[in-house]
């Protein structure tokens, strides 16, 4: 995990080494190229897609046409399934996606991608925060009221997603007294939800909590911030996110609300599927087979985003957080290590995924 972390941001050389090979070869000059993104119009997944799209055009070698399209459904997965079983490995698609690596991880049998078959280009990492409606179960004064009002709603998305997984996982540990409330077509709904009172708790990336829960809810007084879902390592210390000051972590919350430090098997559940999803958040691949000339190129101009002082602008006033950005290798490492996962693990998390299902 160390290693996955250390190669969070892009080091100089790996830029070089992307980039050496591609200035003569010029696989998109007079090209297409289509962006494919497995979550609906508008949501966290598209706004920061789009955005990624748009700069990752500009470097690319021989300046290709980008075209973005929308394949949403199903958590994820229907976008994941078209890539692999329909995009062409031509070099004229790829993904940026949040990769439903989970439902991989749980045998979800809607899922037919096998995420490590994929040519890897790179990812972005992102942890969730978690938010409160102040008028939850009769009233609100402090963070530490999670664990006393009664019969609060948390809105999820789908039973084997990782939102879903580590909402139920942590509210569990805290011993909150909530309904699960599932189905929710993307994180977009998920908060409108909430903003509508249809639920009261739930948790976003970073774009979703400070595109549309921060100025709707945070900002207005309607809801308040509880905790992050922050990394967590061997040691058992928090990866912090300096751009989430303010905000505990999800261990500083229990430790506060309920003293001492979370255990136990759904505690090792909950570090793994967040540990999963929080390192990448968003990943960026083509489909197996794809010309080497055209990886080559499209990882180069991946390699030159963390350093494209424009791109690196407009993401930080969009999101008010930088862009970790993944290399391609650590992405690829990082998606082979969910077939190392701990067996027991695995289970207990089939068999919990099984009772957050829709009655």
């Amino acid at each position: 995990m160390v290693r996955l972390i250390k190669g969070l941001v892009f080091t100089l050389s790996a830029a070089i080494i992307f980039a050496a090979g591609t200035a003569s070869a010029q696989f998109y000059k007079g090209k297409r190229l289509t962006v494919i993104i497995n979550y609906g119009a508008g949501g966290p997944t598209d706004v920061e897609g789009r955005l990624l799209a748009k700069h990752l055009a500009r470097n690319i070698p021989g300046n290709p046409t980008v075209i973005v399209k929308n394949r949403p459904g199903a958590g994820g997965i229907v976008g994941s399934n078209f890539m692999a079983e329909v995009a062409k490995p031509d070099g004229l698609t790829i993904a940026i996606f949040t990769p439903p690596t989970i439902s991989q991880l749980l045998g979800d049998p809607g899922l037919r991608a096998d995420f490590s078959s994929f040519e890897w280009l790179a990812g972005v990492g992102q942890p969730q925060i978690c938010y409160l409606r102040n008028d939850a179960g009769g009233g609100v004064k402090g963070p530490g009221d999670l664990v006393k009002i009664k019969g609060f709603k948390a809105a999820g998305m789908r039973n084997t997603s990782s939102h879903d997984l580590r909402l139920r996982l942590a509210l569990d540990l805290l011993g909150a007294d909530y309904k699960y409330v599932t189905g929710y077509r993307g994180l977009s709904k998920v908060a409108a939800g909430v903003l509508q009172n249809e639920t009261q708790f739930s948790c976003g990336s970073v774009p979703n909590y400070r595109g549309r829960v921060e100025p709707t809810m945070i900002t207005p007084g309607v809801a308040r911030s509880m905790y992050y879902y922050a990394p967590v390592l061997a040691d058992g210390s928090d990866v912090k996110y300096p751009d989430l000051a303010g905000i505990p972590t999800f261990r500083e919350f229990y430790a506060k609300v309920r003293g001492g430090a979370p255990s136990g098997i759904k505690w090792e559940a909950l570090k793994v599927v967040n540990n999963v999803s929080t390192y990448m958040l968003r990943g960026s691949f083509a489909p197996k087979g794809t010309p080497a000339a055209a990886l080559a190129d499209l990882r180069a101009a991946w390699a030159k985003l963390p350093n494209d002082a424009v791109f690196v602008a407009q993401y930080t006033k969009a999101f008010k957080a930088p862009p970790k950005i993944v290399a391609a290798s650590v992405a690829k490492a990082h998606i082979d290590s969910i077939k190392t996962t701990d067996p027991q693990i695995v289970e207990f998390l089939k068999d919990f995924a099984k009772g957050g299902k829709k009655k």
